[in-house]
C-alpha cells in the first residue's frame, strides 16, 4: 500500500500537481514516522519529499519548518556536506530569504559553504552568493565567527562584492537551489 501512494505522490509530482504531491507525500512521512520511526531512511526520503513541494509552491513558512526538522536529522545521519543535507539546506536557506529572514538564511549558507569548503570549494564558493548580496543587511564576518574556514569565506564574499572581479553575486547559483 505504501508502495502504491508513494509511486501515485512522484506521479504528481513530476506532474506538477505539487499541493497532490504534497498532501500524499505528508502521509507517507506521517504513517512511516509511526511505524518505522523519525530517523528512518523512508520517512526522511518522504519529508524531503514534502519540502520540494512545499519549495515548488512558495509555501515559505512550511518550508522552514520541514527543514529546520530534516536538517537537523541529515546533520546528525549523513554530515553537514553530503548531498541531501546540502540540498535541505539550501532550500531552507532560500526560503527564509523569502521571509527575509537574512541573518538566518546567511548564516545557513556560511554554515553549508564552511561544510563543503575542503571537498567541493567550488560548490562551495556558490554558496556565497547570498551573504554577498546581503552584506549590507548582514554582518557576515560575525556570523562566520565559529566556522573553520572563515578567512576563506569571508575572503571568497568580499571578492564576490567587488565591482573589480566583474562578479554577480546574483547569478550564483547558491543562492537559489535548482529544482
Amino acid at each position: 500500500m505504501l508502495n502504491e501512494m508513494e509511486a501515485e505522490a512522484c506521479a504528481l509530482y513530476a506532474d506538477g500537481e505539487y499541493m497532490s504531491a504534497l498532501a500524499e507525500f505528508s502521509v507517507l512521512a506521517e504513517i512511516r514516522a509511526r511505524r518505522e520511526g523519525p530517523y528512518s531512511p523512508q520517512y526522511l526520503h518522504n519529508l524531503h519529499d514534502c519540502i520540494r513541494c512545499a519549495y515548488e509552491l512558495s509555501k515559505w513558512t512550511e518550508c522552514v519548518g520541514l527543514c529546520t526538522e530534516l536538517h537537523g536529522k541529515y546533520v546528525r545521519t549523513h554530515g553537514r556536506a553530503e548531498q541531501d543535507t546540502v540540498d535541505v539546506a539550501k532550500r531552507w536557506a532560500w526560503a527564509l530569504l523569502n521571509l527575509r529572514d537574512y541573518p538566518q538564511a546567511v548564516a545557513l549558507y556560511l554554515q553549508t559553504a564552511d561544510a563543503l569548503w575542503d571537498s567541493d570549494p567550488d560548490a562551495a564558493r556558490r554558496l556565497l552568493g547570498a551573504p554577498a548580496t546581503y552584506a549590507t543587511e548582514v554582518d557576515s564576518a560575525e556570523l562566520a565567527q565559529p566556522l573553520r574556514h572563515k578567512v576563506d569565506l569571508l575572503t571568497t564574499i568580499t571578492e564576490l562584492s567587488t565591482k573589480e572581479t566583474g562578479a554577480n553575486p546574483l547569478t550564483v547559483d547558491g543562492l537559489a537551489p535548482a529544482s
